[in-house]
């Protein structure tokens, strides 16, 4: 019998972090780079970078600020890669099966994206509920408090802030 349950699987934070060890080098592949502060080099989607090692891993991840790429140190696929990887091509890399290449490289910046969404919305769910909003007359209130100008209100076009006693009101509430 399928699963009728409608709950969507829970996301676990560290699905939503890279792992290196388990891709096949994506971000070094799929992407494009442009020589830049960032960068070192231009190099076009499904080219590898040159630092690519047969290994899937950075010939020179040590030195990459030096070497001048500090923008592959800061960057996050959010889990894509590993996602990817191992379970959209079960563990069947770009080389050895160079008839999905193309696919995989146009699938992962769209994975990549889509897990950056889901870090957003797992991480707003850890967050505690937002109040709601003031009734009508608490906003109304609270307005004219407020040491700002409020369009259609006080000043009249006299370049005022407000008279000297909205002024001391103001100051005395936000103390």
């Amino acid at each position: 019998m399928p699963d009728t349950d409608p709950t969507p699987p829970a996301i676990e934070r560290a699905d939503l972090r890279a792992d290196c060890a388990n891709c096949f080098g994506l971000c070094c592949v799929a992407l494009t780079l442009t020589a830049s502060a960032d960068f070192a080099i231009d190099k076009d989607a499904g080219t590898p970078c040159r630092n690519l090692r047969d290994d899937f891993r950075c010939g020179i991840h040590t030195r990459l600020r030096t070497e001048g790429f500090p923008g592959c140190t800061v960057y996050d696929c959010f889990g894509a890669g590993q996602k990817i990887s191992q379970h959209t091509y079960q563990g069947e890399d770009w080389r050895r099966r160079p008839d999905t290449a193309r696919q995989m490289f146009q699938a992962f910046p769209v994975m990549r994206q889509l897990h950056e969404l889901l870090w957003y919305l797992t991480e707003a769910l850890t967050l505690p509920a937002a109040a709601p909003p003031p009734p009508p007359a608490a906003r109304r209130a609270r307005d004219h408090r407020s040491p700002h100008v409020v369009p259609g209100r006080g000043t009249r076009g006299t370049g005022r802030v407000g008279t000297p006693r909205a002024d001391r009101r103001a100051a005395a509430a936000c103390q």
